[in-house]
């Protein structure tokens, strides 16, 4: 596997309880595949405007954050199951990535997130020759 996943540390908070400073952020789900020449994640964030979204990769750690604005007023909810606030993602990625060559898109509330695997990553074939 080539991510490792973050501790869970997120604690969901009760729907009707006050919103303060210093809230839980909301742990990103996402999905990722390799292949060959890249990783790539996606996460779902309906919502959110792609400028305010924060990725960073240093050393091996990928952190994905971000915020998904709420409502204007307050209000007095009868259902709240969609999330607002903000969220993060920190991933271990345990394979050498071109950082210069990764690109980040967002497409109807899709984030994808593509990491080229670096040269030495990727696997080498070895010729074998006869000895003579």
């Amino acid at each position: 596997m080539l991510l490792v996943r973050e501790p869970v540390y997120v604690n969901r908070r009760r729907y009707n309880a006050p919103r303060t400073e210093g809230e839980n952020v909301y742990r990103l789900p996402i999905d990722a595949y390799e292949n060959e020449n890249q990783i790539v994640l996606t996460a779902s964030v309906p919502g959110v405007n792609p400028e305010s979204v924060e990725i960073t990769l240093d050393d091996d750690t990928l952190v994905i954050r971000g915020e998904v604005s709420g409502p204007e007023a307050e209000s007095n909810y009868v259902l709240r199951e969609r999330f607002h606030g903000k969220f993060e993602r920190r991933l271990m990625v345990n394979v050498p990535v071109d950082t210069n060559a990764a690109e980040a898109t967002f497409d109807n509330g899709v984030l994808t997130l593509v990491l080229p695997k670096s040269a030495e990553a990727k696997p080498h074939r070895i010729a074998v020759k006869a000895a003579q």
